[in-house]
């Protein structure tokens, strides 16, 4: 019996190491993806105009490609009036999520209502970390972030 305890608990423990390997993988990956200088960054905004004419908010794109058009980063930076200001951070590794940051802040733009980090292997998520009480949903960040990456694919043909 003690044996089987003793199994269980091994097994258990790497496991749990696997997985810490698995986002420090992540970690690493983004940090090079960031650290890249082979790749090329396009800029798409969209300007939201109050009644007098005046740009009001709006939303910026940053996508991050290599030379064949491949998406390896997308940033989204959202501004509308009457809405909270939000920053989506996206990671892609063969078109595959595997790392978002999600950062939303309070109407004034002084303090964040949402701060979580997901971390992806395919479309299971592997953890989720939120520096807030508030939170996104890890399906509905998978499902945002396919978004701009199809209108990321769009923009690059």
């Amino acid at each position: 019996m003690r044996k089987t305890i003793y199994i269980a608990l091994i097994i258990g423990f790497l496991i749990s190491c696997g997985n810490d390997k698995t986002l420090s993988e992540i970690e690493k990956y983004v940090t090079e993806i960031d650290n890249r200088k082979d790749l090329s960054e396009s800029i798409t905004e969209f300007n939201t105009e109050d009644l007098n004419g005046e740009i009001a908010g709006g939303i910026s794109i940053y996508e991050l490609t290599d030379n064949n058009g491949e998406i390896y980063r997308i940033i989204a930076e959202i501004g509308q009036p009457n809405q909270s200001p939000s920053n989506y951070e996206f990671y892609f590794k063969k078109d595959s999520l595997t790392f978002a940051k999600i950062v939303e802040f309070n109407e004034t733009g002084t303090d964040t209502i949402i701060n979580s980090e997901y971390y992806y292997d395919g479309v299971k998520l592997l953890k989720q970390t939120n520096w807030k009480e508030e939170k996104m949903d890890a399906e509905t960040v998978r499902q945002v972030s396919e978004f701009y990456l199809v209108y990321g694919k769009q923009t690059t043909e």
